[in-house]
C-alpha cells in the first residue's frame, strides 16, 4: 500500500487522486495564465480552484524552467512567495504548498503557513542540504522532482529518473525527513537527451509510471499541464492551447498510477482524473 501525507492531506492507494492548482508570482512563467501579480488576484484564483475542486494551492515566485532566460533573485522570491502564502492560507481551507529550491523563501513560507514544499531540484542544488534540515525541523512534507546535476549518456529515460531520485532520497534521509511525509515526481520537461526528443522522453516516462511507483514505493506527483511536449506533439500549439492535450496526457498518468496532479486547470482537470481513476480501478477488480 502506497502512502504518504503532503500536510495533512492523505495521498497514495486508497485516496482520491489529488489536485494541486498551480499559482505564479511572476512573469517568468512559460504559461501567462497561471501568473497573478496583486493580491486580489491571487487570492481570487485560490478560492477558485478551492471552489473547483483543488486540494493543495501550489505557489511559486521563480521559473526553474530548464530554457528559462532570467533569474528572479533570492530576495524577490522570499517576499513575494511569503506574502502569497499567507494571504492564502488566511483565505482557504486546504494545504498551501511552496514550489522552490532555495532555503530563505523556503522558510519565509513555512513561517507564513505553507505546509509543503514542492522542491524542483530535489534537494540536489547547491543549499539543498540546508533545505532538507528545515523541512524536517518544521516536521512539512516535501515533493522531491527528479534532478540531474549533469545529464548522463544513458540513453534511458527510467533509469535515469531512477538513479536521480535516489540520490534525492538519499539527502531527504540523511536529513530526517520520514519517507510517509515524500511524494515523488518524475520531472516532466527537465530532462534531455541528444539522442531522444523531448516528446519521445516524456511519452516513454508517462508510460512506464507504473514501473516508477513499483520502483519507489511513493506516491507519485506529476506536472503535465501545459507543457512544451503537448505542444510539439499537437502541431505546434503555444500554452494557451494545449489544454485538450494535456488533459489527454493526465488521464494516461492517471490511469498509470498517478497520485498527485499538478494543474493549472483545475476544473477541466479533475472530470478527467475521476475518470481515469475509475477505470484504473475497474482494471484491478
Amino acid at each position: 500500500m502506497i502512502e504518504s501525507t503532503l500536510g495533512k492531506l492523505k495521498v497514495g492507494d486508497g485516496h482520491p487522486v489529488r489536485i494541486m492548482g498551480v499559482i505564479n508570482l511572476t512573469p517568468d512563467s512559460f504559461y501567462s495564465g497561471s501568473v497573478k501579480r496583486t493580491d486580489e488576484e491571487v487570492i481570487d484564483l485560490a478560492l477558485q480552484m478551492e471552489r473547483d475542486g483543488a486540494d493543495i494551492i501550489d505557489l511559486g515566485a521563480r521559473s526553474t524552467a530548464p530554457y528559462k532566460t532570467q533569474e528572479i533573485s533570492i530576495e524577490v522570491e522570499r517576499r513575494l512567495l511569503e506574502r502569497a502564502v499567507r494571504l492564502v492560507r488566511s483565505k482557504v481551507n486546504i494545504e498551501v504548498s511552496a514550489d522552490t529550491t532555495r532555503f530563505d523563501p523556503a522558510r519565509a513560507a513555512i513561517a507564513a503557513g505553507a505546509t509543503i514544499i514542492n522542491d524542483v531540484y530535489g534537494l540536489r542544488e547547491r543549499g539543498g542540504e540546508e533545505v532538507a534540515r528545515l523541512i524536517s525541523c518544521k516536521d512539512c512534507s516535501l515533493i522531491l522532482t527528479a534532478h540531474e546535476i549533469r545529464p548522463r549518456s544513458l540513453r534511458d529515460p527510467l533509469r535515469r529518473i531512477s538513479d536521480a531520485l535516489s540520490e534525492s532520497l538519499r539527502k531527504a534521509q540523511f536529513a530526517g525527513i520520514p519517507e510517509r511525509k515524500i511524494a515523488i515526481d518524475p520531472g516532466i520537461g527537465f530532462f534531455s537527451d541528444a539522442r531522444l526528443s523531448n516528446v519521445e522522453w516524456n511519452t516513454t516516462v508517462i508510460s512506464k509510471l507504473d514501473k516508477l511507483r513499483e520502483s519507489f514505493n511513493l506516491p507519485i506527483c506529476i506536472g503535465i499541464s501545459r507543457k512544451r511536449f503537448i505542444g510539439k506533439i499537437t502541431g505546434g500549439k503555444q500554452p494557451e492551447e494545449r489544454l485538450f492535450g494535456s488533459l489527454g496526457a493526465t488521464a494516461i498518468a492517471v490511469f498509470k498510477g498517478c497520485n498527485v496532479i499538478r494543474t493549472h486547470d483545475v476544473f477541466a482537470t479533475l472530470d478527467v482524473v475521476r475518470v481515469a481513476e475509475a477505470i484504473r480501478r475497474a482494471g484491478n477488480i
